[in-house]
């Protein structure tokens, strides 16, 4: 809760709004934060994600024909999100069964 805590400790609050972060009061941004903001906008994704009950992750393993293909990375997502974004591209892959999430 790093990035989160310092732009809390700056007076800012800061909430999720699809895959943008809001950050208010914006009257106050100067450009430190708003370049502060910018360099750690993943970890305060998954911070903010991570406080509204709904698991989300960065990395999910993908199995297809019961074997590793591969390990999806990017912004973190949830479990359906995930199968969504695999089954576009292997509509007959699925996540590795203990990742459940």
């Amino acid at each position: 809760m790093a990035a989160l805590a310092y732009l809390l400790n700056l007076g800012f609050a800061a909430k999720l709004s699809g895959k943008r972060i809001r950050v208010s009061p914006a009257s106050k941004l100067d450009d430190r934060v708003r370049t502060y903001i910018k360099n750690h906008r993943l970890e305060l994704i998954a911070e903010l994600a991570s406080n509204d009950g709904i698991e989300r992750r960065c990395h999910w393993p993908v199995m297809r024909d019961g074997k590793p293909l591969c390990t999806m990375i990017g912004e973190p997502m949830t479990r359906a999100e995930a199968l969504d974004v695999i089954r576009w591209r292997w509509p007959d892959a699925d996540l590795a069964h203990g990742d459940r999430g």
